[in-house]
C-alpha cells in the first residue's frame, strides 16, 4: 500500500514538474518575443547609443548617471491613483473640424488649430509649424491596440501641408508617432528636437539635416522664427528598460509680430516664472491640462495648477490641451476642461476654448469661448472604459 501510495505521489511530482517547466518555457519564450519587440520594432524607436550618451554629459550637467535629470528633485509616482471615473470617456466620438486645403497665413499673422491632445498646428507668419502630431488611431508603439482616440481626427496624414518645423516635446507614444513621421516626413522641412530625440528620428531613416536637437533655454533661428527648449518637469521613455535617456522640454516661438509658448507635458513649478523672466511674455500659451493623477502629481499639472502657470509666464491668452482625445488617466474626459475654465473665471484669466481642428486667428482669440464640450454631456449619458 505504501509502495503504491509512494508510486503516485512520485507520478504527481512528475506531472507537476513537466507543468512547471512547460510555464517556465512560455515565460522565457514571451520575455524574449518582448525583449526582441523592444529592441528591434521601429514603432519603438531607437535610443541614444553610449557615444551620443557621452555628448549629453559633457552638454549639460543634468545628464547624469547614464540619464537626464529634472531640476528639482522628482518622483513619478506620488500616492494611490485617484478612483477611475465612470465617465472617463464620452459615450460618443468627439467631433472635431476637417482641416484640409489649408493655405499658408500672411506675414503678421498668427493662427493655431488644436487638434486633440496635445497635438496642434500654428501659422507664425507664413510658416507651418505643427506641434507634437498623433494624427492616428492609437498613442502606441503599433497601429491597432494601445489608448484608442474618442475624438475624431482634424487633420489627417495625407492633409497636413507642407511644414516648415515640426516639434516634438518629448517621446512618449502620445507625443511622437510613428505612423505620422513616417507618413508626413517628406513634407517636413525640420524638426526642433530636444537631446536625444533624434535617435528616434535617425532610426526611421530621417534625414539628419532636417534635425535640429536642443538644450533646455538653447533656441535655433529658422527662416526668421526664433525656437527655445524651455525646461519642463517630465520623464521620457519609449523602451520601459531605458528611461529618461532622451530630454524632454516645452518650445517657446517668437518672430518679430507674436510669440506662442508651449509648456509640453510637465509638473508645476517655479519654470512658468523664468520663462517669462528670460522670453518675455507670450501672446498665447499652449498649457498642459489633463492626464493628471494624484497618484503622478509631480509629472502633470492639476488644472488649477494650470491657470497659475499661465498667470506665472505672464501670458495674455491660453488654449488647454493633452485633453479630450486620449484617455490615460482616471479622471472624467471633459474634468480639465470644466475645471480649468471655472479656475481661470476667478483668477481672471483668459482662456480660449476652440473646437478641436478649429484654425482660428489670434487676432479673434477672444471669439473662441464656447463650451462645446457641454453638449456631449447634456445630450447624451457618459460611459467608462
Amino acid at each position: 500500500m505504501n509502495e503504491y501510495k509512494g508510486g503516485r505521489e512520485m507520478k504527481a511530482l512528475k506531472i507537476t514538474g513537466k507543468i512547471l517547466l512547460i510555464i517556465v518555457v512560455i515565460a522565457v519564450i514571451i520575455l524574449i518575443a518582448v525583449l526582441l519587440f523592444l529592441a528591434f520594432y521601429p514603432g519603438v524607436g531607437k535610443t541614444p547609443d553610449k557615444q551620443m550618451q557621452r555628448g549629453f554629459a559633457e552638454k549639460t550637467d543634468k545628464f547624469y548617471d547614464g540619464q537626464f535629470h529634472n531640476e528639482n528633485d522628482f518622483r513619478i509616482n506620488t500616492g494611490d491613483r485617484d478612483p477611475h471615473s465612470d465617465r472617463n470617456i464620452p459615450n460618443h466620438t468627439l467631433p472635431a473640424e476637417n482641416l484640409e486645403n489649408i493655405e499658408r497665413a500672411e506675414k503678421g499673422q498668427m493662427k493655431v488649430a488644436w487638434l486633440g491632445h496635445s497635438s496642434s498646428f500654428v501659422q507664425m507668419g507664413d510658416k507651418n509649424i505643427l506641434i507634437d502630431p498623433v494624427l492616428t488611431e492609437y498613442a502606441s508603439p503599433v497601429s491597432f491596440v494601445g489608448a484608442k482616440r474618442f475624438s475624431e481626427i482634424a487633420l489627417s496624414c495625407e492633409n497636413v501641408p507642407e511644414i516648415d518645423v515640426l516639434f516634438i516635446s518629448h517621446d512618449h507614444y502620445d507625443h511622437l508617432d510613428y505612423q505620422t513621421i513616417r507618413e508626413i516626413d517628406s513634407k517636413v522641412k525640420n524638426y526642433v528636437l530636444p537631446l536625444g530625440v533624434d535617435s528616434c528620428f535617425l532610426g526611421w531613416g530621417v534625414d539628419k539635416n532636417k534635425l535640429h536637437t536642443l538644450d533646455w533655454w538653447e533656441e535655433t533661428e529658422l527662416d526668421g522664427i526664433t525656437y527655445t527648449l524651455t525646461p519642463a518637469q517630465h520623464y521620457t521613455g519609449r523602451n520601459p528598460l531605458k528611461q529618461n535617456i532622451t530630454l524632454w522640454g516645452g518650445l517657446y516661438i517668437k518672430d518679430n509680430s507674436h510669440s506662442l509658448y508651449y509648456t509640453g507635458d510637465s509638473g508645476y513649478y517655479d519654470v512658468f516664472q523664468r520663462v517669462y523672466a528670460q522670453l518675455g511674455e507670450a501672446d498665447l500659451m499652449l498649457v498642459e491640462d489633463g492626464q493628471y493623477d494624484n497618484g503622478w502629481s509631480e509629472c502633470h499639472m492639476m488644472p488649477e495648477q494650470s491657470v497659475q502657470a499661465v498667470k506665472d509666464a505672464h501670458a495674455k491668452w491660453a488654449i488647454p490641451v493633452h485633453w479630450g482625445t486620449f484617455s490615460i488617466s482616471n479622471h472624467a474626459w471633459d474634468d480639465p476642461i470644466i475645471r480649468i475654465t471655472a479656475e481661470a473665471g476667478k483668477q481672471g484669466v483668459n482662456v480660449a476654448t476652440p473646437r478641436i481642428g478649429q484654425l482660428i486667428d489670434y487676432d479673434s482669440i477672444s471669439e473662441h469661448q464656447e463650451r462645446w464640450w457641454a453638449a456631449d454631456t447634456e445630450e447624451t449619458p457618459a460611459k467608462g472604459n
